[in-house]
């Protein structure tokens, strides 16, 4: 159990420190101005839920250590969260610098 907790707690640090370095490139990603921004709020929306999403996929990942009867569908639920959340962070992306501009 305390292997789970472990895991648990330094997912959710290494999705701290991603914020923290995510967030800031997303705000400098309008520096010259040629984005509206509008839709650079939404980006930084995407990225911050989809950055929520991730830190949620280690709650999963750390249960499925201790729990071995349900470690199946535990990884298929850290799995999807994870991808939902990479997912939701690349469109965000993806969008802004697509249809972002003024």
């Amino acid at each position: 159990m305390i292997l789970g907790i472990a895991v648990m707690v330094v997912w959710l640090a290494l999705c701290v420190v991603w914020a923290i370095l995510s967030i800031p490139g997303g705000l400098m990603a309008n520096d010259s101005g040629s984005f509206s921004i509008g839709a650079q709020m939404w980006m930084l929306g995407g990225l911050a839920l989809g950055q929520l999403v991730v830190a949620a996929a280690g709650v999963p990942l750390g249960l499925a250590i201790p729990w071995a009867e349900s470690r199946s569908p535990l990884l298929w639920s850290f799995g999807g969260l994870l991808a939902g959340g990479v997912a939701l962070q690349v469109v965000s992306v993806v969008a802004f610098f697509s249809f972002g501009t003024k």
